[in-house]
């Protein structure tokens, strides 16, 4: 269901050319995309375990999946403006996508004492690899899209509020259009760099999963899967961004 998420996503965005499923007709995709939705709750469905424990599993599911859809329609209709409203979509969009994961995990094995904790380092957690993420497409401009359709990531947003005039701000005020930045995108990079925009989307990603840690060290459970916990997450991270590259073959 996660790899489906990526996949949507993907299609919606219209880039991430080199992945399997944007080499495939449209269509083809789609299908592939829902049956793997399907397949995942098949998969809740088959487990021999009590109905009570898979209803909460599949309640999970939908709630957080439908959280995440709305987050994406965010992502590519509304006009963000603020940090704020930027967290709070990508909270939505991959936070309840780490969420369900969890939730799901917590239903099956009963043990939903800690669902508030849960749910909070859980957002935390999509929250800095959604930044991470963005941060990653701005140096992509060939296989990613999110500079040509405008999306303002908290580097966008950093520069967009700067006090000096750049490449970006000429951009997104229609001062010039998409073929004379990307001749230059080099410089825009540079700009970037040099404004301190990545520095402080990089900090505020640290924040957050310092934010997911600390909620972790809250949890009631033994020091030794709390121990596992934070090495999974941090293994989690350090390969999100590289995830999607082993399906390009």
């Amino acid at each position: 269901m996660m790899l489906a998420g990526d996949m949507l996503d993907d299609l919606v965005d219209q880039d991430s050319l080199e992945t399997t499923w944007n080499k495939a007709p449209l269509t083809t995709s789609l299908h592939i995309a829902i049956g793997l939705l399907l397949a995942g709750q098949k998969a809740i469905v088959d487990l021999l375990i009590d109905d009570h424990k898979k209803a909460k599993a599949q309640l999970y599911i939908s709630s957080r999946l439908l959280q995440s859809v709305n987050g994406q329609h965010m992502d590519v209709t509304y006009d963000i403006q603020t940090e704020a409203e930027y967290i709070e979509m990508v909270k939505k969009k991959s936070g309840s996508l780490v969420a369900m994961a969890c939730f799901v995990g917590t239903a099956l094995a009963d043990a939903e004492k800690n669902t508030v904790i849960i749910e909070k380092y859980a957002n935390d957690i999509g929250i800095a690899a959604q930044i991470d993420n963005d941060m990653d497409a701005l140096y992509r401009w060939d296989e990613k899209n999110d500079i040509k359709a405008k999306k303002k990531s908290l580097p966008v947003l950093y520069m967009l509020a700067s006090k000096r005039d750049n490449l970006l701000k000429q951009y997104f005020s229609n001062h010039i259009d998409y073929n004379e930045l990307y001749a230059q995108k080099e410089k825009v990079i540079q700009q970037m760099e040099q404004e301190g925009a990545f520095y402080y989307a990089k900090v505020m990603s640290h924040i957050y999963k310092e934010k997911a840690l600390q909620e972790i060290e809250k949890l009631d459970v033994d020091d030794r899967y709390k121990s596992v916990l934070k090495t999974n997450y941090f293994v989690m991270l350090e390969g999100d961004l590289q995830c999607k590259k082993s399906f390009a073959f």
